[in-house]
């Protein structure tokens, strides 16, 4: 609850000459603007990792990208990239960048040194969108082909030749435009939903890799969301509608949000599902309350300004800055020059955790046991040569089983006595207490066999009996 206390919600929006403008989502007060970004790419903007403290962007006409520091105008940096990028996302730690350019490839660069560790040709044209799941285990793309491929983030970096998708989706018959996580899962247990120019919208599953749904929009699909809930999704269309479906019922259709006289380019929803923001060309920004679907605030209306997209962001008040960011290379870094590149995530941590807790809980220890012995047991009887009218072994066999089992450890408790005395007579023990130095073994010896006869349950004995249990 502190933790989410210390965060507050921002509305970053792109605007195509006027840099981002970010504003408060309850208040809609303009907190800041980040200047000389030129165009940026509807894509590929947004905050260096979870809460972070600076915000990124790559501009649409050039092969550069920026970072800003929040409530600063100019940027702390900026560096050229390989060639023009159309998307660009951060994982939670902001340890990777991934980038998706105009010709279809993928690059993943080591923010910490700027290496690029990965490049591969994923697509046949540009990449649209790019996602990391929540639990940091995989990488979705999406791209003007029509496909949508789901990456396993260990494997990049495990295999040496071009990265294969263990799911390349083909369903859409145009270009997808959005891509979007169901929440709620981690590991293989989760969704993704794609949008696409052919008027539809599909949910696939990550584990199986077949789809669950598919929806028809009246236009086509610009930008897709998913609620915090993982019930809801909500739609810019290109004919000025945007859309709640309810993905848990069968009419699939929550509401319709109505304001927008032009294409709606792009929206979101904000962590608790309370509010959502969406944009357009004609009426920049709007903020809905999501319970009514009544819009609630017009943002930017007095500017002139065009928004091409939108993106609510996480921001914590009391949060360390990242650490000083090198250039982003544009040669492949070899593998005998990287460190290395630690690649975990809790999705799996807790699917092995809950495999483990079927074995580890003590109540099914206890039910199995009995059950164990018995089969045990009855494969006894019924092997071959086994005598079928034995029965089980009654107290007396288990109170001999018992002796026995005493006078072996007496036996090894005899000799590690011994092996000590010769030690300590050799004064190879220099902490042994003065009383032991000069003892002779065989008075060690004699008190052992008292100790054994005692332990496998005899009866002290004189002499004669303690020089039969020496012998």
């Amino acid at each position: 609850l502190e933790y989410q206390c210390s965060m507050s919600e921002i509305v970053l929006s792109a605007c195509v000459e006027e840099g981002i403008l970010a504003t408060d989502l309850r208040s809609s007060a303009l907190v800041a603007t980040y200047e000389e970004v030129g165009v940026a790419q509807p894509a590929a903007f947004g905050t260096v990792g979870a809460g972070s403290s600076h915000v990124y962007a790559a501009q649409a006409k050039k092969a550069l990208w920026q970072v800003w520091a929040w409530g600063e105008k100019k940027p702390t940096y900026r560096a050229s990239l390989p060639e023009k990028l159309t998307a660009m996302v951060f994982n939670h730690d902001a340890s990777f960048c991934f980038g998706g350019a105009v010709s279809g490839t993928i690059y993943i660069w080591l923010t910490s040194t700027g290496s690029l560790v990965r490049s591969w040709p994923a697509h046949f044209r540009e990449v649209t969108q790019l996602l990391v799941s929540a639990d940091g285990g995989y990488l979705v793309s999406a791209a003007n082909d029509a496909t949508v491929n789901v990456y396993n983030l260990a494997d990049l970096f495990a295999q040496a030749s071009a990265p294969k998708p263990f799911h390349s989706w083909s369903g859409h018959a145009l270009g997808v435009t959005s891509l979007a996580l169901l929440p709620g899962g981690t590991g293989l247990q989760q969704a993704v939903a794609s949008a696409s120019l052919d008027r539809s919208v599909r949910i696939w599953d990550v584990g199986t890799g077949r789809p669950l749904l598919s929806c028809s929009m009246a236009a086509p699909v610009h930008c897709l969301t998913a609620g915090p809930g993982g019930n809801e999704l909500l739609v810019a269309c290109g004919n000025g509608e945007l859309k709640l479906i309810d993905l848990s019922s069968s009419s699939q259709e929550a509401g319709q949000f109505f304001g927008h006289t032009n294409a709606v380019l792009g929206c979101d929803i904000s962590a608790d599902g309370s509010r959502a923001v969406s944009c357009s060309d004609a009426d920049r920004v709007r903020v809905w309350e999501t319970r009514t679907r009544q819009c609630v605030a017009q943002v930017h209306a007095n500017r002139n300004v065009q928004v091409s997209s939108v993106k609510i962001v996480r921001r914590a008040n009391h949060v360390p800055g990242p650490p000083p960011f090198k250039p982003f290379q544009r040669i492949l870094t070899s593998p005998e020059d990287l460190p290395p590149i630690p690649v975990s995530h809790s999705g799996r941590g807790s699917a092995l955790v809950s495999s483990m807790e079927l074995h580890a809980s003590s109540m099914d220890f206890l039910d199995k046991v009995p059950w164990a012995t018995s089969a045990l047991q009855a494969a006894a009887t019924a092997s071959p040569g086994s005598d079928a009218s034995a029965t089980p072994e009654g107290p007396e066999e288990l109170g001999e089983q018992l002796v026995q089992a005493r006078a072996g450890e007496a036996r090894w408790a005899k000799l590690a006595s011994q092996l000590y005395g010769i030690i300590v007579n050799a004064g190879l023990d220099a902490s042994a207490p003065a009383g032991l130095a000069g003892q002779s073994p065989e008075k060690s010896l004699q008190e052992d066999a008292v100790l054994a006869s005692r332990a496998a349950g005899e009866p002290s004995a004189g002499p004669n009996k303690k020089k039969r249990l020496q012998r």
